[in-house]
């Protein structure tokens, strides 16, 4: 994420009835929709490896395109 470059995220919702797959497409991502996580413990395998969560608050009204 540091240089920025995006890739399409997909967002699959499954209740017990039914499912939906959706489209982020990279237009509508930015630094803002990324929040890094904590690092894992010293004792996990990759120790300090910090990954990030998306805080889908951030995504525009309506940017999302549903596909299925």
């Amino acid at each position: 994420m540091n240089a920025f470059i995006y890739f399409p995220v997909y967002l699959v919702l499954k209740s017990e009835e039914e499912y939906a797959v959706y489209y982020l497409p990279t237009d509508f991502q930015s630094p803002e929709l990324f929040v890094p996580r904590k690092p894992l413990s010293d004792q996990a395998k990759r120790a300090g490896w910090q990954g990030f969560l998306y805080d889908l608050s951030k995504v525009p009204q309506g940017a999302f395109i549903r596909i299925v």
